[in-house]
């Protein structure tokens, strides 16, 4: 239950965000560049196209939130799991767990190991 409200909560966010976002830069471009600029007025969508495309150059901030560092993919992935199963092993798993890995990927036969 708490991992799918979880991902109801991020899911809203997902789309708040940008909408948000959408809403001020409307506000902005239509009350201030069309005034001094004398550009075109924009629609809410092409408000939100210019968020997400200001994200997508500048590797803002919520496109990272989400994908790279954000609260989706720990939900997904089970952020933390891992962290405290392997610091509950003693070193000789930590060892064998190693060693595992290692043949199922075959790095025993590269040089150095």
């Amino acid at each position: 239950m708490k991992k799918a409200f979880k991902i109801f909560v991020t899911l809203i966010a997902m789309l708040a965000i940008p909408a948000l976002a959408g809403l001020g830069i409307l506000a902005l471009w239509n009350g201030i560049v069309t005034a001094v600029c004398g550009f075109a007025t924009i629609t809410f969508y092409q408000a939100v196209g210019l968020f997400l495309l200001g994200q997508l150059l500048s590797s803002g901030f919520i496109i990272a939130l989400f994908f790279g560092f954000g609260s989706l993919h720990a939900i997904i992935r089970h952020r933390g799991d891992w962290h405290d199963h392997w610091h509950k092993m003693s070193n000789e798993e930590r060892r064998e767990f190693i060693q595992r890995r290692r043949e199922m990927f075959s790095f025993r036969n590269r040089p150095g190991n």
